[in-house]
């Protein structure tokens, strides 16, 4: 299982607010976490409609591919809208695929030009218990999670 979603959420929030929270609305910079951030593991389903297994139901939209092909198009057409939106919009992807590659799972970095995955990260998801592995040097990504919240504090503290 790649990161959740409130680690997207979080990160991708922070990034935007830190950058663009003088031009942009909260709900702007709210809505572009979700959308860019969260609802990119929606390509899940699509996963699970084509007999994905269960540990690698992602698709290319999750990989570098899918930024491009996908993520920086739909950043070019929102950025017609107000220029902000091409990073608004492109930040978040980009975290999210950087997220995922950091929790440890099977990823495809070439799809859709291959099929080819390999396994990735230092991570452990979180549906797994404790907050780290010993006997694998593993930390569980509710670490991440709580550097994200720090960085927070510390972005309201400071602006």
């Amino acid at each position: 299982m790649p990161m959740n979603k409130y680690n997207h959420f979080l990160a991708s929030f922070v990034l935007l607010f830190s950058l663009f929270n003088k031009n942009n609305s909260i709900k702007e910079i709210v809505f572009f976490s979700l959308m860019f951030g969260v609802a990119l593991d929606l390509n899940q389903l699509i996963g699970r409609h084509l007999r994905k297994p269960l540990n690698h139901l992602r698709t290319w939209i999750e990989e570098p591919a899918g930024l491009l092909l996908i993520g920086i198009p739909m950043g070019l057409a929102l950025s017609t809208i107000k220029r902000d939106y091409f990073f608004m919009t492109v930040i978040p992807y980009a975290t999210h695929i950087i997220q995922d590659y950091l929790t440890i799972h099977d990823v495809s970095p070439l799809a859709p030009f291959s099929n080819r995955t390999i396994k990735t990260g230092i991570f452990r998801p979180t549906s797994t218990n404790g907050w780290y592995d010993a006997k694998r040097g593993i930390l569980s990504e509710k670490y991440f999670i709580g550097v994200v919240i720090v960085i927070i504090i510390i972005f309201r503290i400071i602006f």
